[in-house]
């Protein structure tokens, strides 16, 4: 690799520290992380482990497995750091063994010095540090793929009997977190390595059928078991309208429905601050000169290009489209960087080197300023921000001493930029973000003879989440204007009270419902406010009064 003979210990202990840093301290932001927190929370209550459950109700989109192990984890680790930080650091162990893996492998395949680098770009890639930084699904996806993909080309390639069985036992479980998709987004790189070690896999088909047992053994006994439990019509929720309907678009009313290039924009985002490597590299063919000389070496690569590209152009025609979902394609792109950085053109170094530069003059600018968010807004003031001071001042000292080693170099300012972030940003955007505030002000209004008499107007189930998850109270949602009305009667066999999350478009989705008391507000971040409401026994009139609770 160009200019490059070593890795300083110390950039990697860097790289690693941005796995754990900033994984606590802060509470469930939206999006996601109020919903799968509060799913494995119920889950960790031990009332349900084989259908998920979101306020009282059951919640099919996906497998279970990843509530499974954040359930484990809360309960492991809960008492000690926080079921939040707990449920936070399942996605942080899933990249920190996603490095693991992918370390391990190109080591092997393409020397101690690649293996170091690959670790390094891939720690550093926006989208990485904010999927080890994030309570969502896909983290344990971008690990289960990764492993499969990687063990079963180190079994083929080595015939390394233990890798191979891995490979496909992680297969079956990356379909017990997400589903088809997770099998849609493994179907080219397994493609390419059946063509590549076929006469490898004729060899010994017995060993093969044992890892095809172990591929479809753990899906078929949950989906048995899912289907026997949950009947025709969860299971039709599950597969029809999630599995078949986000991929084809047919679900439009669950979202996400994105045009066909939406990924052109997106990928070049998340991979940063490795993009210009990676675009250079096309650029001049990098591929031409492969890693190393054997057949190891030039199968990984092609691997690594079905695996992301081909995964990106499969992404790319399903109706349902998010920035997560390139997550699980995100170390082979790590994996071609490494490969290419020592054939990228001059002016993609010199890109890389702006970027840096960039990063490191944000962090000088803000080494003199105090952040925080006081009274509904962002206030700033002049002084000495000593964290991020510290981050600058060693990130100008990597820049310097690392000008001849660019992967070094660039690895350690990255690093050096997201810790920064973690320390200074984070707790700040904690107090917009967070709805703990906000669920505690309410659930203080609700009179303990009416906490299962209450429900969320709407379809918002990030509301229900956080009340389930911060107060232990099941929000059912109604959207029914004529529910409405019978609730603000006092005529409701089931609900007294209603929390409201957007007013706005509760009064214009219920114009004739009658007057209402106000029992508390709260505020969340700049504008969002949260009202609790019950029936006016005083017929005032319709709206809020002028006196009303909370802050």
């Amino acid at each position: 690799m160009k200019n490059e003979s070593s890795i300083p210990f110390w950039v990697i202990l860097l790289v690693l520290a941005t796995l754990a840093v900033g994984v606590g301290g802060h509470e469930v932001w939206t999006p996601d992380e109020p919903r799968e927190a509060a799913i494995a929370r119920s889950i960790f209550s031990s009332r349900t482990w084989l259908i998920p459950e979101l306020g009282g109700q059951p919640f099919v989109e996906k497998p279970p497995l990843y509530y499974w192990v954040s359930a484990l984890m809360m309960r492991s680790l809960g008492a000690i750091i926080g079921p939040t930080t707990a449920a936070r650091a399942t996605s942080a162990l899933c990249a920190a063994l996603t490095l693991l893996v992918t370390w391990l492998v190109v080591r092997r395949s393409w020397g101690r010095f690649r293996g170091w680098a690959v670790l390094l770009i891939l720690g550093t890639m926006f989208g990485f540090v904010r999927a080890g930084h994030w309570i969502i699904i896909d983290p344990l996806l971008m690990l289960l793929i990764s492993a499969s993909v990687l063990l079963l080309f180190l079994g083929l390639d080595r015939e390394r009997d233990t890798a191979l069985l891995a490979g496909y036992c992680m297969a079956g479980l990356a379909f017990l977190t997400k589903g088809f998709v997770a099998w849609m987004l493994l179907f080219l790189p397994w493609g390419l390595l059946g063509g590549l070690y076929f006469r490898s896999i004729r060899r010994r088909p017995g060993l093969h059928l044992a890892g095809l047992l172990l591929l479809l053994g753990p899906p078929a006994v949950w989906m048995g078991a899912f289907y026997l439990q949950a009947g025709p019509e969860l299971w039709r929720e599950w597969f029809i309208d999630n599995q078949i309907g986000r991929f084809t678009g047919g679900s439009a009313h669950l979202g996400h429905i994105k045009g066909p290039f939406y990924y052109l924009w997106m990928l070049p985002l998340i991979l940063l601050p490795w993009t210009p490597a990676l675009i250079g590299w096309a650029v001049a063919r990098g591929w031409r000169s492969r890693p190393g000389q054997s057949g190891e070496g030039r199968n990984l690569l092609f691997l690594s290009l079905a695996w992301g590209l081909g995964g990106v152009l499969l992404l790319s025609l399903a109706g349902t489209k998010r920035e997560v979902y390139l997550y699980p394609l995100l170390p082979a792109f790590a994996i071609m960087t490494a490969a290419g950085f020592a054939t990228i053109p001059r002016w993609s170094g010199v890109v890389i080197r702006v970027l840096c530069g960039i990063f490191l003059l944000v962090l000088l600018v803000f080494s003199f300023f105090i952040l925080d968010w006081e009274a509904g807004s962002l206030t700033t003031a002049v002084g000495i921000n000593l964290p991020v001071l510290l981050c600058a001042g060693a990130g100008i000292i990597s820049f310097l001493y690392l000008k001849k080693r660019p992967v070094a170099q660039t690895a350690a300012v990255a690093s050096l930029f997201y810790i920064a972030a973690s320390l200074t940003a984070m707790p700040v955007l904690d107090k917009v973000w967070s709805y703990r505030p906000m669920t505690g002000v309410l659930a203080a209004a609700i009179p303990a003879e009416f906490r299962d008499r209450v429900c969320v107007w709407g379809n918002d189930e990030t509301t229900q989440a956080v009340f389930s998850y911060y107060r232990d109270i099941t929000l059912p949602m109604i959207k029914d204007p004529i529910r409405v009305t019978t609730i603000l009667k006092g005529e409701d066999p089931a609900f007294d009270l209603i929390v409201i999350p957007r007013l706005g478009e509760f009064e214009e989705s219920n114009p004739f419902a009658p007057s209402w008391k106000t029992l508390a507000r709260a505020g969340k971040g700049r504008r969002r406010v949260f009202y609790l409401i019950t029936k006016d026994e005083e017929n005032t009139k319709n709206g809020l009064p002028e006196s009303i609770n909370g802050n």
